[in-house]
């Protein structure tokens, strides 16, 4: 019976994926914890239910924009990656890395610029952002420091991160691979 219980935990976390894929594509939940939690209770799976990693929402979010908005998820990646490439070459003296929705293609309507850039220039960014005069606010989230910058289309979220945390989970792109991609992709 261990093998129908290992089963029907892979058809639960299957579900919470999809659902959370849903959840923030539909009501444009950034967090990934927080669209798992969300889908898991309305689910009614117990707490401390195994749940997917992000990477599976991802994909079950991918899956979904496929099947339902295969041009419009095509046109907003395209756009979130132009719109990156600008802002990466704004910021191109802190050797900015791009992470979340536009490497992943994982997009929305409500998705993020998501960038990198070393704690150690935390300081010389915001003073960067002052200087020119770019509105943002600051987040502190589990003691990750981030910026949040108002833009359109889409805002853009600057994580500061430690050079073995940069190195260490997932994808991400330099500028130069960003536009690499851009110009293989075309237009």
């Amino acid at each position: 019976m261990a093998f129908s219980r290992d089963v029907r935990a892979l058809q639960a976390r299957a579900q919470v994926a999809e659902l959370a894929a849903r959840l923030m594509a539909e009501h444009g939940l950034r967090d990934h914890a927080v669209a798992k939690r969300k889908a898991a209770r309305q689910l009614g799976l117990p707490e401390g239910h195994v749940m997917p990693s992000n990477e599976e929402i991802d994909a079950a979010l991918s899956e979904r924009q496929a099947l339902f908005q295969p041009e419009e998820r095509a046109n907003l990646l395209a756009d979130l990656r132009e719109q990156a490439r600008e802002v990466m070459r704004v910021f191109a003296r802190f050797e900015p890395a791009l992470t979340g929705a536009a490497v992943t293609g994982a997009v929305s309507e409500h998705s993020l610029i998501e960038l990198e850039i070393a704690e150690e220039a935390s300081k010389d960014f915001e003073q960067f952002l002052v200087n020119r005069e770019i509105t943002y606010k600051i987040h502190d989230r589990a003691a990750r420091m981030a910026y949040l910058i108002y833009s359109e289309p889409a805002d853009v979220l600057v994580r500061m991160v430690t050079l073995d945390a940069r190195h260490a989970h997932a994808p991400r792109l330099s500028l130069a691979r960003l536009e690499k991609l851009l110009a293989e992709t075309g237009p």
